[in-house]
């Protein structure tokens, strides 16, 4: 297992010793998803954690690590999607994607946990992209807590959330009034609810699946600005 933390920054991080405890950041392998996690991991640094953050072996080959990242105290590692050297391009159909990256995630994940065990710097919580929920079985087998780490708008969220408890059909057909948000029409709503699966049905699956299982998560992190969202936050 690869990881790039340059010939200082495990010292400036407190990987190996002392500090906090070590959180191992997951995210979906799309820029939109890794940086709210790296901001996150820069977060936690600043309160004395020790935060990894796992991204694919294509986007490390391809983003050279920021040395401004680095001296944050976030160490970066690398994990696999199955398709190394050119990523979702190398693919190109979603389904299979989304199936190869649950199983080469979950194999190089796993070796990623056991070897930061070895190493002396045990996970001690894995804080995964909500758009991944098999991570959460692949933390507790070895021994980490599991928090799933929502992306997108908390409002949005919620909205996907009735989708999945089958509160709210779509594609949606006129006003729709659901608690803790404005009446929205269909302009205002996520794309998804607005058509359904429509002609993307693989994404539509992976955004409903973030509500899998998510009851057993040890914990749930809800990107949100209170002020704008005071009753769905």
């Amino acid at each position: 297992m690869d990881s790039y933390a340059g010939n200082d920054s495990e010292t400036k991080a407190g990987i190996g010793g002392g500090g906090g405890n070590h959180v191992l950041l997951l995210p979906y392998p799309s820029q939109g998803h890794v940086h709210p996690m790296l901001q996150f991991g820069k977060r936690l640094a600043f309160h004395g954690m020790r935060p990894t953050l796992a991204v694919t072996r294509f986007i490390l080959a391809t983003c050279a690590p920021d040395a401004a990242v680095l001296g944050a105290g976030v160490r970066l590692a690398a994990v696999s999607d199955g398709f190394d050297r050119g990523g979702f391009g190398e693919c190109g159909d979603v389904t299979a994607y989304l199936s190869r990256l649950e199983a080469a995630g979950s194999a190089t994940l796993a070796e990623l946990l056991a070897e930061e065990a070895a190493r002396g710097r045990p996970v001690r919580a894995v804080v995964y992209d909500a758009f991944l929920p098999w991570t959460r079985g692949v933390a507790r087998r070895h021994g980490a807590a599991a928090a799933a780490f929502f992306t997108q708008p908390c409002a949005v969220n919620v909205t996907y959330g009735h989708v999945w408890c089958h509160r709210l059909g779509v594609p949606v057909d006129g006003t729709v009034r659901l608690p803790g948000l404005p009446a929205l029409q269909p302009d205002g709503l996520p794309w998804f609810v607005r058509v359904g699966p429509g002609p993307y049905p693989a994404y539509f699956e992976l955004v409903m699946r973030q509500f899998q299982g998510l009851e057993d998560a040890d914990d749930v992190l809800v990107n949100s600005v209170y002020e704008l969202e005071p009753l769905v936050s």
